[in-house]
């Protein structure tokens, strides 16, 4: 490995993301296509180093690059919005955790912003002193998600450590009375797909049951923004939860939010974001002896590229992947209902089939399952009016079943994602803590 490249490479991406901060700076927080540019050119760069380095600062060089990948498209979309590219899905339930503006606007009221007035009515946005918009606030807030631990399968040791904090919130008077620690933060980690965020939303429903508001952001609501803002959204989030307490702030992908100061060659601008990020978190205990409440939760999948100083702060919760019991049940939830099995094929069958497949992988079979029985069906009915009556009658009937041979058609082509570099990854971590 030559050192002397490597050191070259990251003198010259540190170049390159100062130059677009200057260019920003000096445009007076304009974006310019001589800024894109600039992280273009450090996109490139860590995408070299990405692959001239193993571990954990190969990770920081790719999420280096992914940070100067939607830093540009952030510049093009503002540059060219008749041209706007997308921003990526981060999440699969994103879309059911949309912004409920309306519930928060009583609460977002309160807060301590100036008013600028629009020209349609004299109605008027609100726009902080620190120069976020109101708009920006209110995305974080989110609604109920809906569902509680009792859709949780599995994970008891799980749900009784949350399900604790729910009952202590109730016990609020007893715990102060008693002097026991009531700041409760907790970090979720795991391998993608093994069903953090599931659990985390039912916890979140289990507190929005007693009062509390909700927040969720993930690195990108962060990153996604020019560096001189990343710091300002950071402090805004912290007051914003302790404005509206007793209130949640769920932060995903932590590990680009407060890296590890220890990481090599960790750029100024996440070592001054962890920094923040640190100072606003401290904030919350001091928040407490106000009686206000606010319950912090992260997740990450690489739990090793957080900052000790974070990790000391809060409740580590590992999720491992689904076992034989949450496998079953999401099999049969997904599949039982629609169709019955035949007399050559079992669900342990099924089931053990499904060992090590991440929660992601087992939905995604569900749907190749159901596809398949869709294709086999039709070749059974008359391509007529009625064949999709038809075909729905023999499924319910029973004439027409989930053979053995269907099921193995399918897991014979779906290779699940690997996620063994992960999993070694988060198996040294807990090897350390």
């Amino acid at each position: 490995m030559n050192v002397l490249s490597i050191n070259r490479l990251n003198n010259e991406y540190r170049a390159s993301i100062n130059k677009a901060e200057a260019l920003h700076e000096f445009n007076n927080g304009e974006y310019t296509n001589d800024e894109g540019l600039c992280y273009q050119n450090a996109a490139n760069i860590a995408g070299r180093l990405a692959t001239m380095t193993i571990g954990a600062e190969s990770e920081h060089w790719v999420n280096a690059q992914q940070y100067c990948q939607q830093q540009m498209r952030v510049i093009w979309n503002t540059l060219h919005p008749s041209k706007a590219v997308s921003m990526g899905d981060s999440d699969e339930s994103e879309n059911d955790n949309k912004a409920d503006a309306s519930s928060h606007e009583s609460a977002a009221s309160q807060n301590n912003a100036e008013t600028e007035k629009n020209g349609n009515g004299g109605t008027g946005k609100k726009k902080y002193a620190d120069g976020l918009k109101q708009e920006m606030v209110d995305s974080w807030f989110k609604k109920d998600p809906g569902y509680g631990f009792d859709e949780v399968v599995g994970m008891e040791d799980v749900k009784n450590l949350l399900n604790n904090c729910v009952r202590d919130d109730k016990m609020r008077a007893l715990t102060e009375y008693l002097g026991l620690p009531t700041v409760q933060s907790f970090f979720f980690y795991g391998p993608p797909g093994c069903g953090k965020t599931f659990i985390i939303e039912a916890f979140v429903h289990e507190l929005m049951k007693q009062g509390y508001k909700y927040m969720s952001l993930a690195s990108a609501d962060i990153h996604s923004k020019f560096s001189g803002e990343a710091d300002k959204i950071l402090k805004r989030v912290f007051a914003e939860a302790v404005d509206n307490a007793p209130c949640i702030i769920f932060m995903d992908e932590i590990d680009g939010v407060c890296q590890s100061r220890d990481l090599p060659n960790l750029s100024d601008f996440n070592m001054q974001l962890t920094t923040t990020f640190l100072t606003c978190f401290n904030e919350l205990v001091k928040a407490e002896r106000d009686k206000k409440s606010v319950i912090f939760i992260a997740a990450t999948n690489y739990p090793s590229n957080v900052d000790t100083a974070m990790l000391d702060r809060v409740e580590l919760i590992p999720i491992p992947m689904p076992d034989e019991k949450v496998r079953e049940n999401t099999l049969k939830r997904k599949i039982e209902k629609l169709i019955s099995l035949d007399r050559d094929i079992t669900w342990d069958y099924i089931v053990e089939a499904t060992e090590g497949y991440s929660q992601r992988d087992i939905n995604r079979v569900c749907q190749k399952l159901l596809m398949n029985v869709y294709q086999k069906v039709s070749e059974c009915v008359k391509d007529n009016g009625s064949a999709a009556e038809n075909a729905v009658g023999m499924i319910k009937n029973g004439d027409f079943r989930l053979n053995k041979e269907m099921v193995d058609e399918v897991f014979g082509s779906y290779k699940p994602k690997p996620n063994a570099d992960i999993e070694r990854s988060l198996n040294e971590f807990e090897a350390k803590t």
